[in-house]
């Protein structure tokens, strides 16, 4: 190992879950880490998130590997929870994270990145070797589409970024914009407060209900079982090569059963109910198999929304936004639907990245779906330069400090990396294969989604550390859902495998 690289200076820019779990995992590999983060508060969207907001995975496969959680929070925890358990983090791991500090731009140079921040009004600029953005997905602008007759509606038009507080929506007509977990929180959140509710989408996706044949919806899609039965651009092992080329039937017969069982827990909420609430039940229903839509903005139903569809309490509106008048908000198909407050919740836009030089943001911004990076960790032609929290997964912590752990192996240079123009030509095969099979998503390119345990096998085949977290129990391995502890000592058992052998890494030959 050679120890001269632990003295490497790295530069972490955003203190989100990502951001943290990269800088511990690097700080354990012996590595100088900051953590700039332009806020007044560490923690990313926790920290500005929307009241009341709920995660969506469980609280056991939300957190650091090796610090758990030190008050038990809810099942899925709160936003307040999670932001509580970071800034603890922070504390406890002594990770150097300085607050109100805006990284405003990134010089390349021989000796790596100038780094020009931003505190208290004053321009400082410091040397490191090496820098990591982990930025995320949901900080940039929130799309917001320029309708006709805007200017003239006489109520409020907002997104979910300006409620602080519910009370947004008393005594008011409104109507709710979008098809994600935002948007069906807010909308189910707004039934309690305003006097009417409309739900306005352009295209509905597959939503997970959170209890699927009577079990949590993670002993379905967070084991081995469900995610080797999960159609990706990488297989890692022959068994999984050979079931989805040989035996795509029983593959594509497994989605077309949960597809059906999906459909048949949204229509069961019409039963004995009139023909109205069935049609509001029907059209939230999509026409696709569920595979194509299970991806980065896969959401989980609010316990209410269903309920209240079939109620009434929620009226949908199958149809794309077309303008506003004095009163109301005109939809594509014609609908005019009088409201005092429009809530905007159609996603963030694709990462930009400001404060890089112009040739490498024209590298990284010029897809609509974002940039596919080698392994969604780096990207070819940017030298010492990685990515953290871009390879957004199901299991999103695990991934970043899988993900650090493999940025640490390059850096300490155990890991040797292809050429510049193989890796270009992985991330042709894997942003072609996720353009021909994933539906559109601004952050399409850069996720991994639901195909985290091939993701996560395939990184740790790299750095030499086995992935199957589970064994010797073979029972658990494919059928025991999989949590954050399951990846605990990722790094000491890199350590003491490398101890053990002096062979140079490189790379398994699977692209993702």
């Amino acid at each position: 190992m050679n120890t001269n690289n632990k003295k490497l200076r790295i530069a972490i820019i955003g203190s989100g879950i990502s951001g943290i779990a990269t800088a511990h995992v690097l700080k354990k590999n012996g590595f100088e880490v900051v953590v700039f983060e332009r806020s007044v508060k560490p923690g990313g969207v926790w920290a500005t998130a929307y009241p009341d907001v709920h995660l969506q995975n469980i609280y056991t496969q939300y957190h650091l590997s090796d610090f758990p959680w030190p008050v038990k929070p809810d099942f899925h925890p709160s936003g307040i929870q999670i932001f509580a358990y970071l800034s603890l983090a922070i504390e406890r791991l002594e990770l150097d994270v300085r607050l109100q500090h805006e990284v405003v731009a990134l010089t390349d140079n021989a000796q790596g990145w100038l780094v020009k921040y931003r505190n208290n009004g004053l321009d400082t600029e410091q040397q490191f070797d090496f820098a990591i953005i982990s930025t995320g997905h949901y900080t940039q602008n929130k799309n917001h589409p320029l309708l006709d007759g805007e200017e003239d509606f006489a109520g409020n038009i907002i997104t979910e970024l300006d409620i602080k507080d519910l009370s947004v929506f008393n005594n008011k007509k409104t109507v709710v914009a979008g098809f994600g977990k935002t948007a069906l929180d807010i909308t189910t959140f707004a039934t309690e407060h305003a006097t009417e509710v409309h739900h306005v989408f352009r295209s509905p996706h597959w939503v997970v209900s959170e209890k699927v044949l009577g079990l949590h919806f993670t002993h379905l899609l967070f084991n081995r079982f469900g995610t080797v039965m999960m159609r990706s651009w990488a297989h890692p092992t022959a068994a999984e090569r050979f079931l989805h080329r040989r035996l795509k039937f029983l593959v594509m017969g497994f989605w077309k059963m949960l597809t059906a069982v999906f459909r048949f827990q949204v229509k069961k909420h019409g039963r004995g109910k009139s023909k109205d609430a069935k049609e509001r039940l029907k059209t939230i229903l999509p026409k696709n198999n569920l595979i194509v839509d299970i991806g980065s903005r896969t959401a989980l139903f609010p316990e209410k929304y269903l309920p209240m569809l079939a109620k009434g309490t929620i009226i949908p509106h199958h149809a794309a936004l077309k303008g506003f008048t004095k009163e109301a908000i005109v939809l594509a198909d014609g609908t005019s639907v009088p409201c005092d407050l429009v809530v905007l919740c159609l996603g963030f836009c694709s990462p930009k990245f400001r404060f890089l030089p112009q040739q490498y943001r024209d590298l990284l911004e010029k897809e609509s779906d974002g940039t596919q990076l080698y392994r969604h960790l780096i990207h070819p032609r940017i030298p010492k330069l990685a990515f953290a929290g871009f390879n957004h997964g199901f299991m999103h912590v695990p991934m970043a400090e899988v993900g650090a752990q493999w940025i640490a192996a390059m850096l300490l240079g155990e890991l040797q990396l292809p050429t510049a123009e193989a890796m270009e030509e992985s991330c042709k095969k894997v942003s072609q294969w996720k353009k021909d099979n994933m539906n559109f998503e601004p952050a399409r390119a850069y996720a991994t989604s639901t195909r985290f345990q091939q993701y996560l096998d395939i990184l740790l085949k790299d750095i030499g550390v086995s992935p199957y977290r589970k064994m010797p129990n073979i029972f658990a391995e494919i059928f025991s859902r999989y949590k954050a502890t399951d990846y605990k000592n990722i790094t000491e058992e890199y350590i003491s495998v490398r101890k053990k052998t002096k062979k140079q890494l490189t790379p398994v030959n699977v692209n993702t």
